[in-house]
């Protein structure tokens, strides 16, 4: 008898269940490893605090419908005679749910956002929800797989109304967009293939087609920002504003270029003080009222450094609206939370704007969500393009140029390919983008690169080749050969430090982080001292590494990721660089030397670029010459043309290649 009760007070395996219609919940009772065993059948663990459904476990509705018998039997097995429930009361339960659906069990905690398209309709957008999907098929709607979202022929609030009735969302799950969004690009375009490729070998990867890719479009919208128009400023008042600001002599005409119009691209070089032109611009334009400082988040602490420089009494927030604040400053992470406090601010300074330069990202999209209600837009950054002509076409509809109102596939026909292209660009857009080179620092001394080709050892080139030719994907075998070359030049490396003098400093670009770390190690053996960043560093920890290399002598090696200290950073006691990784472009390149070679360096700046013979490595490095080519054709073609023989020889920023044999 009393084995009978010990079976009858075991909890029973399936606590309780729920059904949408789409998907099954349920709640079981503790079982060892239960996550593993859920997973593999699609399951998700419902974790969200207030949930009215957490810890259920969520499954396709078809996972549990054809394999109930298997379900069950395996969570028996998985139980181990931990808890007990009949073959009969489990599926019982499961039949019980079917009968009384709960359509809302799943949605709580989703959010959508309904926005009126241009050309008719709206655009529905947010979490995934198979009801969703539903609603918006049965409305003719059209999937755009490029920003996962769905066109839908009807009124915004017959769509929401639909929602709600049949779903069980409540109104205050959607954000009822006034932006209108306009087709950015049909995805039609192909990016034109007229750059040299790096060559790893083997059978290039078959193309995945997707059922959605078949089915849907590849249509992307963006919100349509208003067109720039010129402000009232004259140059008599500017002049007037700019008194009280100390300035170096190439600023003044920042300030100007961004306050003759609505919005503007300022381009200058890293190092010439784009934020401090920009601040004095927002704020002698917003006239008390409310800015948005959109940055890395990196750089937040810098740019309220920045702000209190110009402005000291000024009142600054950082990740948070706050109504009693002038300024504001977020990263592009945080932007969704500001697209509905958008028309609080009167300007909106967007630093390292080519990030916003691909249209399906998440951020770019609350940019011009924001962007489109704010009046006066700064854009900054010192590497408008990145790769070719066509990402000038994001910012310059961020801007509101007319330019940019132009399809990209119709953009791209026009301006992009060639020369004789890019020159009508560069005249279509001269009085929208400043650029200045660093040359309007009479002080800096200069930078030059050089290109030193080493030699593999017999064993990493025996290493190299087995990767080389390896069934690995492409990208993964790309990946390996890259992390190999960095690993085999850090004997070139260690051979750099040791032959430095003692007032050299060094900064060491590499693209992985197991490099950093082995290069320290070196220096530590060798009692170099040397600090190091990598992208999981605190920023705490980011801070102290920059201070104890600008202020202590004896700390002449700094190493760090490009990622992590190629951008933002101030490290103008190096008069070295070397890369023993390159980076994939040539603005990401160019930001990282200037890490030393930017205002306030006293000292000629050297770049070191190791190249391993006869490897990838001498793909990239020409891969990253023709961006530089369509980069300066775009943007500094005019200095070019100005440039004479004797000029250029001055500015020559390439000097080799050097012939060096590595020491293994």
């Amino acid at each position: 008898m009393s084995r009978v009760n010990i079976r009858n007070n075991r909890s029973p395996l399936l606590r309780k269940a729920v059904f949408d219609g789409y998907h099954f919940g349920l709640l079981l009772s503790p079982i060892d490893n239960v996550s593993t065993f859920m997973s593999s059948r699609e399951g998700q663990c419902i974790r969200k605090t207030g949930h009215p459904f957490q810890r259920y476990w969520r499954l396709p509705k078809l996972r549990v419908l054809n394999e109930t018998r298997e379900l069950y039997d395996d969570l028996v097995l998985q139980a181990a005679g931990r808890h007990h429930e009949s073959w009969e009361a489990f599926r019982e339960k499961l039949q019980l749910s079917q009968q009384a659906i709960h359509p809302a069990a799943f949605v709580w905690g989703c959010r959508y956002r309904i926005a009126p398209l241009s050309d008719g309709g709206v655009l529905l957008s947010g979490d995934y929800h198979p009801g969703v999907v539903s609603v918006a098929r049965s409305m003719r709607g059209t999937f755009l797989a490029a920003t996962a979202s769905w066109k839908i022929p009807a009124d915004g609030q017959l769509l929401q109304s639909n929602l709600v009735s049949t779903l069980g969302l409540a109104e205050d799950q959607f954000d009822m967009m006034a932006v209108v969004q306009e087709l950015h690009s049909d995805g039609s375009v192909s990016v034109a293939d007229d750059l040299p490729r790096i060559r790893i070998g083997g059978a290039p990867p078959e193309r995945l087609v997707s059922k959605d890719d078949e089915d849907g479009e590849a249509g992307i919208y963006l919100a349509a920002v208003p067109t720039i128009f010129n402000t009232e400023y004259s140059e008599a008042v500017v002049d007037g504003l700019m008194k009280s600001f100390s300035l170096m002599d190439h600023q003044p005409e920042g300030i100007k270029h961004l306050l003759r119009r609505s919005s503007a691209l300022l381009a200058d070089d890293m190092g010439l003080g784009k934020s401090r032109q920009a601040v004095i611009a927002a704020g002698i334009q917003s006239r008390g009222k409310p800015i948005l400082v959109v940055v890395l988040a990196s750089l937040i602490v810098n740019w309220t450094r920045e702000i209190f420089a110009v402005y000291p009494q000024a009142t600054v927030a950082q990740q948070c609206f706050d109504p009693e604040a002038q300024w504001i400053i977020v990263n592009y992470e945080r932007l969704g939370d500001f697209v509905t406090l958008a028309p609080h601010f009167s300007v909106m300074i967007i630093d390292e704007a080519h990030r916003l330069k691909e249209p399906t990202a998440m951020w770019t999209r609350h940019g011009f969500d924001i962007a489109a209600q704010i009046p006066n837009r700064y854009l900054l950054t010192g590497t408008p393009i990145l790769n070719r002509e066509s990402e000038l076409h994001t910012l310059l509809r961020l801007s509101g140029h007319p330019v940019g109102a132009l399809p990209l596939k119709e953009f791209a026909g026009k301006y992009a390919g060639n020369s004789a292209f890019r020159s009508c660009l560069r005249a279509e857009i001269s009085d929208w983008m400043l650029r200045r080179s660093k040359d309007v620092l009479p002080g800096l001394k200069g930078k030059q690169r050089q290109v030193h080709t080493l030699a593999l050892s017999a064993q990493e080139r025996e290493s190299y080749e087995r990767i080389r030719m390896s069934e690995q994907q492409p990208l993964a075998r790309l990946g390996a050969l890259r992390q190999l070359l960095e690993a085999a030049k850090i004997s070139y490396a260690v051979e750099l430090l040791e032959g430095l003098n003692s007032d050299d400093k060094i900064i060491i670009f590499c693209e992985y982080k197991d490099t950093v770390r082995a290069l320290k190690e070196c220096c530590i053996e060798r009692n170099l001292e040397c600090v190091s960043l990598v992208g999981t560093d605190s920023a705490a920890k980011r801070q102290n590494a920059i201070d104890k290399f600008q202020a202590e002598a004896g700390t002449r090696v700094f190493i760090g990721t490009t990622r992590a200290a190629g951008t933002g950073i101030n490290l103008t006691a190096a008069n070295y660089v070397a890369f023993l990784g390159l980076p994939w472009t040539p603005g990401q390149q160019d930001q990282a030397e200037d890490r030393a070679y930017r205002n306030g360096q006293l000292r000629a700046v050297l770049v070191k670029i190791p190249l391993a013979e006869n490897t990838i490595d001498h793909d990239l490095w020409l891969m990253l010459q023709a961006k530089r080519k369509v980069s300066s054709e775009l943007i500094d073609g005019v200095d070019a043309e100005r440039m004479n023989q004797s000029t250029l020889a001055q500015k020559l920023t390439y000097v080799g290649p050097v012939n060096a044999q590595a020491t293994h």
